[in-house]
């Protein structure tokens, strides 16, 4: 008889061994070693359609995300997959980060996420500061399967300021995950908290071509590069039309109504509290039938970056972030930093899902234009 309720530490749980769960679901504890010798866990979590990678080595991030077994993340080469002991945040003008950059779902901050500089790299700490062994777990119940474990952020001065409870959740057989984490101020006296996530749901489905759908107006988008300005900046161009150089935008993101009645998503909502205010992204393949989304509240998350390259690898990602990406001075300069008093905490939470429905992807393409600033047509 298979049990209907369990916990399982990550201890417990011995390596290559898959553990069955109730509706197809399973976990597997798998050992990685990196290109440096460094051992990372590699916990494969499958709620019977959806399986996700979680990595507790970097600060419970996610791995990969495959549907039915089918990429829908980053296809990216396991080469570039560290342990943080083999990461100097600080080489190359604060650019170490690039090092061990391989996440489907990485964590940005807690510290600054945005331009290097005044002691601070582009990415933060908490995707390189290993989570506490005894804390990760996997429990599940009749609604789903639940993986969580706490971080404790490294810091750039030798003493841990934050604490990270990260908590992901999947109710079985569903296409859309929970991903929920409390950031608590360890130190004793006020801290800047600047988080977000670095999400790249650019499977395979997309190397076709595709675009991206999103709760603002194209000329609200501001290029932050080098790059020169693209005709259509929501446009994924094909893999085979061959390299394109990173570029970057940020803009603000406008609610989307109705979001709770759509989809496999709707199911998740009472999780995300009594935020007033929700707003959607997503980006869909030219065949239109595959897309991806993240849905968060306003009040988590206010602003927003997507990244696009083609380069050693095809990347286009969502950034749902609590500040504009400039240094630290300027968002203190301009009111946008976020103080956590000591001993406080503060809760975010973030829908991932994945859909094959064209009637969802048609639905959440009209509520998420319907959401662009009123007099603004979406294509300008």
């Amino acid at each position: 008889m298979q049990l209907q309720t369990g916990r399982c530490a990550l201890g417990e749980l011995k390596d290559g061994e898959r553990a069955l769960l109730p509706h197809g679901g399973s976990v597997e504890r798998r050992r990685f070693i990196d290109g440096k010798g460094g051992e990372l866990t590699i916990l494969a979590v499958d709620n019977g359609r959806l399986v996700i990678t979680v990595l507790p080595e970097r600060g419970m991030e996610i791995g990969e995300i495959r549907l039915d077994g089918e990429l829908v993340s980053w296809n990216r080469d396991m080469k570039h997959l560290l342990h943080p002991d083999h990461v100097d945040l600080q080489e190359r003008g604060g650019t170490g980060w690039l090092d061990g950059f391989y996440s489907a779902v990485a964590s940005i901050g807690p510290e600054l996420f945005g331009t290097p500089g005044e002691g601070w790299t582009l990415h933060g700490t908490s995707s390189y500061s290993p989570a506490d062994p005894e804390s990760v777990s996997v429990s599940f119940d009749v609604a789903g399967i639940v993986v969580a474990g706490r971080v404790v952020c490294r810091g750039y001065e030798g003493e841990p300021v934050f604490e990270k409870n990260v908590r992901m959740f999947a109710r079985w057989n569903s296409t859309v995950m929970l991903r929920e984490e409390t950031t608590v101020n360890l130190s004793g006296s006020d801290q800047t908290l600047d988080d977000g996530h670095h999400i790249q749901l650019c499977g395979p489905y997309l190397h076709e071509g595709g675009r991206y759908v999103l709760p603002t107006a194209k000329r609200h988008m501001l290029l932050r590069d080098s790059a020169p300005p693209e005709e259509d900046p929501l446009r994924i161009p094909a893999l085979r039309d061959g390299k394109r150089p990173i570029r970057c935008y940020q803009y603000v993101p406008e609610p989307v109504a109705g979001l709770e009645a759509v989809g496999e998503a709707a199911a998740y909502f009472p999780q995300l509290g009594n935020a007033a205010d929700i707003t959607a992204e997503m980006i869909v393949n030219d065949a239109f039938d595959t897309a991806a989304f993240v849905i968060r509240p306003l009040d988590c998350f206010p602003r927003s970056l997507i990244a696009k390259e083609i380069g050693e690898s095809f990347m286009f990602s969502f950034q749902p972030c609590r500040t504009r990406p400039n240094r630290m001075s300027q968002k203190h300069a301009d009111g946008e930093a976020f103080l956590l008093a000591p001993g406080a905490g503060s809760d975010t939470a973030c829908l991932i899902g994945v859909t094959r429905d064209k009637m969802v992807i048609e639905e959440l393409e009209r509520m998420i234009v319907s959401g662009q600033t009123p007099g603004l047509d979406a294509e300008t």
